[in-house]
C-alpha cells in the first residue's frame, strides 16, 4: 500500500473490510423472518408435511429491500415463516399461504431465495 503522506506509520494499527471476495451463491430470506434467542438468530422452517422447526443461522450482511444472507444454516428452496412468529411453536402443524417476494410480511411463508453475492 502506498504512503507517499506518511499517513501510517509502523506499529499503528488499523481495521479494513474488504468487499468483492468473488462471486458466489447464497441463501437470502426476508429481515422479518429473523428471530434471535439471547444470542444466537434462528428461523422457523416448513416441513413437507407444514409443521414448523426451529433453525439456527448465521446471518451476513444486509441488503437492500429488508433482505438478509445466510451464512449458515437454511438451504436453497426451504421455506421460511415471515408472519405470525408470536404465535407458532416447533413441531405446530401450519396452514402455510406463499408469501409474494416484494413483500415479504404479507403472508406466512416465504421460499428462500438462491442468489448471488459479491
Amino acid at each position: 500500500m502506498e504512503n507517499p503522506d506518511r499517513l501510517f506509520t509502523p506499529g499503528m494499527l488499523a481495521r479494513v473490510r474488504l468487499i468483492g471476495s468473488g462471486v458466489r451463491r447464497v441463501a437470502v430470506i426476508p429481515e422479518v423472518a429473523v428471530t434471535t434467542d439471547q444470542d444466537r438468530k434462528f428461523v422457523f422452517v416448513l416441513n413437507p408435511d407444514s409443521t414448523v422447526a426451529y433453525r439456527g443461522i448465521t446471518l451476513g450482511r444486509q441488503l437492500e429491500n429488508e433482505r438478509r444472507i445466510v451464512l449458515k444454516g437454511l438451504e436453497p428452496g426451504e421455506r421460511v415463516v415471515v408472519n405470525g412468529l408470536a404465535r407458532i411453536r416447533p413441531r405446530v402443524r401450519v396452514m402455510p399461504m406463499l408469501a409474494p417476494r416484494d413483500t415479504p410480511d404479507s403472508a406466512a411463508a416465504a421460499p428462500v431465495a438462491s442468489g448471488t453475492a459479491p
